[in-house]
């Protein structure tokens, strides 16, 4: 690990020897020093992206491992700040992570199944690419944390569910695999929204209605409740946990979430206010899906325990999202 930090020492003391003053050399030291060398996936997606940004204005060192068709434009620009890798062969992702030798790797990437994938395509994602990664990361003569975006849906729920459920079993094998060295955190994540999300997402498919004023936006009755986190709050989330890991289990599944049940018709009511929208809510028109969960909630104790805590309620995260998604 000390290796893995000399380069960006070294380079923190020679911009430190332009500079004038004592706390900016301390200050520059002490970032380089602090500096931790993170492998990421998912960079392409929502919560990948949002977390390659915070580390990289952190000071990380941050390696992007993604697939050749992965488009960054939520990254747009920032391109030379990353290590990037991209793959299309086991063998790849092996060169890859051999070369950069991470301290952490922070899995997000995934498939939901919402745009025609099949079930093979899923797994493929959700599975067997995780799969490949510990693989490589066995091979590693310095301690890794690997941290896992899981679900907080049971595995009946969906093949994506169920392919969640399946890898994390998969990671839990990791420490007795390599003889202490990996470390699995399982991150059970709820529900996520906020501005530059998909727009296959519910949450924001209702923002943006709202905000077109589309004549009428058909829904289920919207009994169900979900526990429903702004995007900034679950980044705090991860850097907490990349901070502490050190106080984590050999392998420790981890609610992320804000805690609170929040009820579909109550979310899609309080954007409705938001937006001052003109849109007509029609709550029943749309049967609740096979297998609907009714209920949602993360117990955050152990989060908390942390250090962590949600700086948005529902409120909060939405006015920030229309703020940021439709007036900026």
């Amino acid at each position: 690990m000390v290796g893995r930090s000399a380069f960006a020492f070294c380079r923190a003391f020679r911009l430190h020897r332009r500079k004038d003053g004592g706390a900016f050399r301390n200050q520059l030291l002490e970032r380089a020093i602090l500096a931790l060398n993170i492998l990421l996936t998912g960079a392409s997606g929502f919560l990948g992206s949002a977390l390659a940004l915070h580390w990289l204005k952190a000071g990380h060192q941050v390696a992007l491992l993604l697939r050749p068709g992965s488009q960054l434009h939520r990254l747009s620009g920032l391109d030379p700040s990353f290590n990037i890798g991209r793959y299309t062969t086991d063998a790849e992702v092996y060169a890859f992570i051999k070369k950069t030798q991470p301290e952490i790797v922070v899995h997000t990437a995934c498939s939901y199944g919402r745009q025609g994938e099949t079930n093979l395509q899923v797994f493929d994602t959700n599975l067997r690419f995780g799969v490949v990664i510990t693989q490589a990361l066995q091979q590693s003569t310095l301690p890794v944390t690997f941290i896992n975006t899981g679900s907080a849906l049971a595995p009946e729920v969906s093949v994506y569910a169920l392919s969640k459920h399946q890898f994390a079993g998969w990671g839990r094998m990791l420490p007795l695999q390599s003889g202490g060295q990996l470390k699995f955190v399982n991150v059970l994540l709820q529900h996520m929204y906020g501005p530059n999300d998909d727009a296959s997402k519910f949450t924001t498919h209702v923002l943006n209605a709202c905000q077109r004023n589309d004549p009428l936006l058909k829904l289920t009755a919207g009994e169900q409740a979900r526990d429903l986190i702004y995007i900034d709050d679950v980044v705090h989330a991860y850097d907490t946990l990349l901070k502490k890991r050190h106080q984590l289990d050999a392998t420790q599944d981890i609610d992320v979430g804000s805690g609170v049940a929040t009820t579909i018709r109550e979310f899609v009511e309080t954007a409705h206010r938001l937006t001052a929208s003109q849109t007509e809510l029609h709550f029943g028109a749309l049967p609740y899906r096979p297998n609907e969960v009714m209920h949602c909630q993360a117990n955050t104790d152990r989060i908390r325990q942390l250090g962590w805590q949600p700086a948005f309620d529902l409120e909060a995260g939405l006015q920030k999202t229309i703020e940021l998604e439709f007036n900026t």
